[in-house]
């Protein structure tokens, strides 16, 4: 990849940030205009000057403009995207410390934090804002890195669809890759778990002479990748790789956010700390006080007595089964699952659900509400386990509100209640609910 000064004389003086909405608020800020489906940025760029912008990527021509503001910097390139990236792939390069990559189906964003909690202990650490882990997302990461100051940091890299992941790997330059499992999140796009573990390997193709690779043995196929089997797909090429495997059994940890992929994702964090002769002591110190992140497990209490484990953000069968197993596992008086759609799992969408709920059955679980119409298989996979003699009291709703008010009345002081579901199925506006009485 081409770094912007090369491709397009980018010059980032005075830029202090990227912004990619014209509506915000901006200070000396670079805006890049994006062409979606619905909309062209483009058509909001004297907006973006008036909020800030000094300086403007632009795929129309710009000579009006310029005209218009000659204080604003603007640079006519061929794709905003791609000039995007090579803004990123420019700003990585001035970035002298080591970088790690976090990718997988499910956890990424738990591991990036349980990782940058660990070397923070005695380390400067940049790590990834929210999810900006896209095409757009982990350019604008490399640009925030190479100005935090720090001397390492923690990047995720996310992808959805064929020859995503070679292109910001190509960005990131990653040393050292952390992949966490192979789900089938994206296997609508993808087709096969193979197909998938194919393309998340793509995340050395940026790598620059060695790159120190990180598998989690418990998974099935990151457990089969080997020096030969990366040489035969091409990941070796001008590179070598060191590969490394981590569990969960591999440190003794206490941790305060329960399951086994939590310690899976803590021992990838010890493992990376001792990789950077980072302070081990302080690393392990930093992950029995990490709590979870709201949305991604995290666990909480109410003044009225309920336990609430918010996993609302995403859900996949492989995240869905964890969830249900932490809840499984605490001590409380009822154990609620509140479990809605599983989306963008392709045609065999129907039959994860079921899985999820013959899984389900032979978990301590009093109370199952269903939220959705994929949602109801997982009952129908539940009754399908259950033995004669035992029954479940489960709730099937089309209806959110319904669900919302059916469940506010029916909770009591010692339940311990999951939520969990994709996160267009709006599981999170119902955790606020009880965030609100929070202890």
């Amino acid at each position: 990849m081409k770094s912007a000064a090369e491709s397009f004389g980018f010059r980032d003086e005075g830029i202090e940030e990227i912004v990619l909405d014209s509506r915000k608020t901006m200070h000396q800020a670079l805006f890049v205009p994006i062409i979606g489906e619905r909309s062209d940025g483009h058509d909001y760029i004297e907006m973006a000057i008036q909020n800030g912008a000094v300086a403007v990527l632009s795929s129309r021509p710009v000579a009006a403009l310029q005209q218009r503001y000659p204080e604003v910097r603007f640079y006519e390139v061929e794709n905003t995207i791609t000039a995007l990236q090579e803004i990123g792939y420019m700003e990585r390069q001035r970035f002298h410390g080591p970088v790690i990559g976090v990718t997988g189906s499910v956890g990424k964003t738990t591991t990036r934090t349980m990782v940058a909690a660990a070397l923070a202990a005695s380390r400067k650490v940049f790590q990834t804002a929210g999810n900006a882990n896209s095409q757009v997302g982990v350019p604008i990461t490399m640009f925030q890195m190479a100005h935090s100051g720090a001397d390492c940091a923690v990047i995720e890299l996310g992808m959805s669809m064929p020859g995503e992941m070679t292109r910001i790997a190509h960005v990131a330059c990653v040393d050292y890759a952390i992949m966490t499992n192979i789900g089938i999140a994206h296997i609508e796009q993808l087709k096969t778990q193979e197909n998938i573990l194919h393309e998340k390997l793509h995340i050395l193709d940026g790598a620059e002479g060695h790159c120190e690779l990180l598998l989690n043995s418990e998974d099935p196929l990151l457990s089969a990748v080997d020096t030969a089997m990366l040489e035969k797909l091409g990941h070796l090429v001008d590179k070598d790789v060191t590969i490394h495997r981590y569990s969960a059994k591999d440190y003794s940890l206490n941790l305060r956010v329960k399951g086994n992929h939590m310690l899976q994702n803590a021992s990838a964090a010890m493992h990376i700390a001792e990789l950077l002769q980072a302070d081990t002591d302080g690393a392990k110190k930093a992950l029995e006080a990490f709590t979870g992140l709201a949305g991604r497990g995290e666990t909480f209490h109410t003044t009225t007595g309920l336990t609430i484990i918010d996993d609302a953000y995403n859900a996949s069968p492989v995240s869905m089964k964890a969830g249900l197993e932490v809840l499984a596992q605490l001590k409380g008086s009822r154990h609620i699952a509140v479990l809605a759609d599983m989306l963008e799992l392709g045609e065999r969408s129907p039959e994860f659900h079921r899985e999820v709920g013959r899984f389900l059955a032979a978990l301590p679980i009093d109370q199952i509400y269903l939220y959705g119409p994929l949602a109801e298989e997982i009952g129908n996979g539940l009754c399908e386990c259950l033995p004669e003699n035992q029954s479940r009291s489960i709730f099937r709703f089309r209806d959110f509100d319904a669900l919302r008010k059916t469940l506010m009345t029916n909770v009591h002081e010692g339940d311990v209640l999951l939520f969990k579901g994709s996160n267009s199925m709006r599981l999170s506006e119902i955790v606020k609910d009880f965030r609100k009485d929070q202890r």
